[in-house]
């Protein structure tokens, strides 16, 4: 099966591959009878995006680095990739911006690739052992060369709105919306003015291109945007390899019979991603220390630094169990054992009032805006359920997916508040996915009664989002709908996608605007 992975130093066609330990065999295993480059069509396939990115493992696959990939990902191999990666951390109180640029301008693979004169003895002697010393279990087939820049925008803070406030500004400087300079100076304006001590930093990683190092905000979006140009023609970088299975070549030997690693690397990914969750709750621990003045455990007490900071030694030596483990399975197959390591028996503590007050003022403002939103929350209890809703509303600004990140901001809520925020953030995904039928809907019941009237059927809130919504699919073209004639697919998947009280409404409005069409 092939497989690529990150170029490093060393690596030539025809050389094998260790795919447990990620090292590279320094004696051929393969010739062929020469090398051939297939250039690009139009000389170059270049790939510029801008993600978010909310996890750990979420960033190892959008740099390329697979679980599967070998031992990279342990950080057995010495990977550039993985030593970037490495210098970001990866709490629950960060949100990341990656712009990305990847460019190929050429393909060189190994043409009719055949076992060299030394693997081919050890085959024919049928030296499994020794073949898999020497040449371990996959050779380099294919090179591609170009150049890969990588810029993480990092944003750290207790209130994930400050964060996403600053992500979109990224996008917005990424998609040309805002100048460099100006992107600059709303970082530094809103870092001056943040209450949750909001941080931004800025990881670079580039591959392929000499120039002058990006030294500041300004710097990076033009690098990107050039790299192509500094990576072309005979600037071209070797940055990912090909990999293939010896099993695809021909053999001397018919009854040879490689070693199988499977079982080895099923334990490894299986490390590989709880290590992942692990460091994740490591940064968690880190960030609540040192700023412990705004968490307080689940009961409202203080948090307790000297606890805390026993649980986060525990949290680093069952990550440093993990990798002893891992190097152990890649030496020896009969060490690999699947093992318990368990992220749910640590118990983080939440965020005090004080540092959600920001978010509280935001929600509250946001709410005020929306009759809708208002109703739903005074529908709360009020104390905790409604402080949780003015969160929710807060976090979910703008936004009309669902993510860890505010998942996350749920968990870290005292169980009180988990409720309301939960009710807030679905309210507003669904009013903001949906906010030009919503908008049109609600404007078409304030001129015809009797839809005004059916609109009322239920309590301010989910039903009438849901109403409104359909109201602008189904409604009065002359007054603002879309004046649809019957309900088909799109409508349907719009429908379902509603919370329960929602869905009637919508299915109430729909009746009611099709009567007679």
């Amino acid at each position: 099966m092939s497989r690529v992975v990150a170029f490093k130093d060393g690596m030539k066609l025809g050389l094998g591959y260790d795919r447990l330990s990620g090292d590279v065999l320094p004696s051929p295993a393969v010739q062929g009878s020469g090398i051939s480059a297939v250039q690009g069509a139009a000389g170059q396939q270049v790939s510029i995006d801008c993600v978010t990115i909310q996890d750990v493992e979420t960033l190892h696959r959008s740099l390329g680095i697979s679980v599967d990939a070998g031992g990279s990902y342990m950080g057995f191999s010495g990977s550039a990739k993985v030593d970037y990666v490495h210098s970001c951390d990866f709490s629950s109180f960060s949100t990341y911006v990656m712009v990305r640029v990847s460019v190929q301008d050429a393909f060189e693979s190994l043409d009719g690739p055949v076992f060299g004169a030394d693997a081919t003895d050890l085959i024919v002697t049928n030296n499994k052992t020794r073949f898999r010393d020497r040449f371990g279990d996959a050779f380099i087939t294919g090179v591609k060369k170009g150049g890969e820049y990588f810029a993480i925008y990092q944003m750290t803070g207790t209130d994930q709105s400050e964060r996403e406030s600053v992500a979109v500004k990224v996008h917005a400087a990424f998609n040309s919306g805002l100048t460099s300079a100006e992107l600059n100076t709303s970082i530094n304006t809103a870092t001056a003015r943040s209450e949750s001590h909001l941080e931004v930093r800025v990881h670079v990683f580039r591959q392929g291109s000499i120039g002058t190092a990006d030294l500041n905000l300004e710097d990076i979006m033009h690098t990107a945007k050039t790299f192509p140009v500094d990576v072309s023609g005979d600037k071209a970088f070797p940055y990912e390899v090909l990999l293939e299975d010896y099993s695809t070549l021909k053999s001397p030997n018919d009854q040879f019979d490689y070693i199988q690693i499977q079982a080895q690397q099923d334990v490894l990914e299986d490390l590989a991603k709880k290590r992942f969750e692990f460091l994740t709750l490591r940064d968690d621990f880190q960030y609540i220390l040192k700023h412990i003045g705004d968490f307080q455990n689940a009961d409202g007490s203080p948090a307790n630094r000297d606890q805390l900071s026993k649980e986060f030694e525990e949290v680093v030596n069952e990550i440093n169990s993990m990798e002893k483990q891992a190097s152990a399975c890649v030496r020896d197959a009969s060490k690999c054992a699947f093992t318990i390591f368990d992220t749910s028996k640590f118990a983080l503590p939440t965020l005090t009032q004080k540092a959600t007050d920001p978010q509280i003022a935001r929600g509250t403002i946001l709410a005020d805006q929306d009759p809708l939103a208002a109703a739903l929350r005074d529908a709360q209890p009020d104390g905790p359920a409604r402080r949780g809703f003015l969160i929710g509303m807060a976090v979910a600004e703008g936004q009309t997916l669902p993510g860890p990140a505010k998942q996350a901001i749920h968990d870290t809520l005292p169980a009180g508040e988990q409720g309301g925020f939960s009710a807030a953030v679905t309210f507003s995904l669904e009013r903001n996915l949906n906010a030009p039928l919503g908008a049109n809907g609600a404007a078409i019941a304030d001129k015809v009664p009797a839809l005004a009237a059916a609109r009322k059927a239920e309590p301010l809130g989910f039903y009438t989002l849901g109403f409104d919504i359909a109201t602008g699919l189904f409604g009065n073209a002359a007054l603002g709908g879309l004046g649809h004639t019957a309900a088909g697919p799109g409508a349907f998947r719009i429908r379902d996608g509603l919370e329960a009280a929602g869905q009637r409404g919508f299915n109430a409005s729909m009746t009611f605007n099709l009567k007679g069409k």
